[in-house]
């Protein structure tokens, strides 16, 4: 299967960009809240790892809540406007920007080194996801959290379907290994909820929530709504995608995790 040339991330202002469309706030604005509650209630000398963090949009979040980041990306120039972001809100201090590939997580920390990590939109574009899931669990600590982001092969079948209307392509999209990127161009994996939560047992992690991501904004014309209607949006959003049922044709999946043995001790509390 080929995947992204992972090159094509140096065009970082052109991923920049994308993020301040409707699209790229709801994705991250959704994920965030999805997040936040499940977030430790203490910040402070709590370390999270944003894996693939790209320009740093999750990383200074956090940052701003008082927790030590590292931001681990392999293309300097998303880190250099990781960088100029954290400093314009002040929190530079507070990541640590590394420049490596998610593969070499093993060789670069410790063992339950982190408190939480994040990974949002990585494990479409990496040659072996399973191999970045099995490094997630090693570096996580025994009690820590894992969220985990990665495309939808329903939104994809169905934005094929109702926005582009390409029939063909929604039927191939049903099977197919990867689908388009309409950023990039280049092809991208296709995950399922099955899939990730396979991935997610066999590095002995256990999933605490799942929830959708753009359960239907990407399948309508919604133009650029801001303000009271933007927040409508995001809230109908949020209420959508935490119900199995509407979460299932979101384009985006977001799982969860944690160690099992501690996702078990939780439940019993």
């Amino acid at each position: 299967m080929r995947m992204v040339d992972t090159a094509r991330f140096r065009d970082a202002d052109k991923y920049a960009s994308y993020l301040k469309t409707l699209a790229g706030r709801l994705r991250l604005d959704l994920a965030w809240e999805n997040l936040r509650p499940l977030l430790p209630s203490n910040a402070s000398k709590r370390r999270v790892l944003d894996l693939g963090g790209g320009t740093g949009s999750a990383s200074v979040k956090l940052a701003e809540m008082g927790f030590e980041v590292v931001l681990l990306d392999s293309s300097e120039e998303m880190l250099g406007i990781a960088r100029r972001q954290a400093k314009s809100r002040k929190v530079a201090a507070q990541i640590s920007f590394r420049r490596a590939d998610a593969n070499q997580l093993a060789e670069l920390f410790a063992t339950g080194f982190f408190d939480v990590v994040v990974c949002h939109n990585l494990l479409e574009y990496v040659d072996d996801p399973c191999t970045i899931v099995r490094g997630i669990a090693q570096v996580l600590r025994k009690d820590g959290v894992a969220s985990v982001l990665a495309r939808n092969r329903a939104g994809e079948v169905l934005r094929a379907a109702i926005k582009s209307r390409d029939w063909e392509l929604a039927r191939a999209n049903l099977f197919a290994e990867t689908a388009v990127d309409s950023l990039f161009g280049q092809p991208v994996r296709m995950l399922e909820p099955a899939g990730i939560h396979a991935m997610l047992a066999q590095a002995g992690l256990e999933v605490v929530a799942q929830y959708g991501v753009r359960v239907f904004s990407d399948y309508l014309d919604l133009g650029d709504p801001a303000g009271k209607a933007y927040r409508q949006l995001l809230e109908l959003e949020l209420i959508l995608g935490a119900r199995p049922e509407f979460a299932a044709i979101a384009r985006y999946t977001q799982v969860i995790a944690g160690p099992a043995s501690s996702v078990v001790n939780r439940t019993r509390r």
